[in-house]
């Protein structure tokens, strides 16, 4: 049987976390310690406790220095829709260097994170960033096609349609990932 002396006394003078406790990017919200009896085999028993605790990540380190910068890559990628379709050696760069710096930042931040084998929303944020920017290279193929058939009014036209478009749904899908209640 659990020591009940130990239990009534010992266990909330002995749980507890000191007030220099740290964990990078993490709050401690609260703390709890409970008695528990611990069976070992039946008849043979232990007096413990458990110690629960809940903790929330910081999340400005992330959206600082992870997620601004991947939102300004994307939102560079879409400089190609208000760049003229006759001038497709500029939307071309503009989107191979998004598409190359997009690949570098995923490179960078991957060693700054977790290997998990689930997919977190940021691993979302990333997987949809990276189609957008995708998206916009092909946009810029299909322009530059339309432009050398003599069709610059429909080129022109497919990137009115995507400077709205492509906005529309970032900032969708950023809402969707990150809608709070979501695991």
């Amino acid at each position: 049987m659990p020591d009940e002396d130990w239990v009534r006394n010992g266990l909330k003078s002995a749980g507890g976390i000191a007030p220099s406790i740290t964990l990078p990017d993490w709050t401690i919200e609260k703390w709890e310690t409970r008695p528990l009896t611990y069976v070992l085999t039946p008849g043979l028993q232990y007096s413990g406790y458990v110690f629960e605790f809940t903790a929330s990540r910081n999340a400005q380190h992330y959206i600082l220095k992870v997620i601004l910068p991947l939102v300004l890559i994307v939102i560079m990628s879409w400089v190609v829709f208000w760049t003229e379709p006759t001038n497709s050696n500029t939307q071309f760069s503009v989107a191979v260097t998004s598409m190359l710096t997009l690949i570098a930042y995923r490179f960078a931040v991957d060693t700054q994170l977790p290997r998990l084998p689930y997919m977190t929303r940021l691993d979302a944020l990333f997987l949809t960033s990276t189609l957008l920017v995708f998206f916009s290279l092909i946009e810029v193929l299909a322009t530059t096609i339309l432009d050398n058939n003599q069709q610059t009014e429909r080129a022109k036209k497919l990137d009115r349609y995507c400077r709205v478009i492509f906005p529309a749904v970032f900032l969708l899908a950023s809402i969707l990932i990150f809608m709070p209640g979501r695991t």
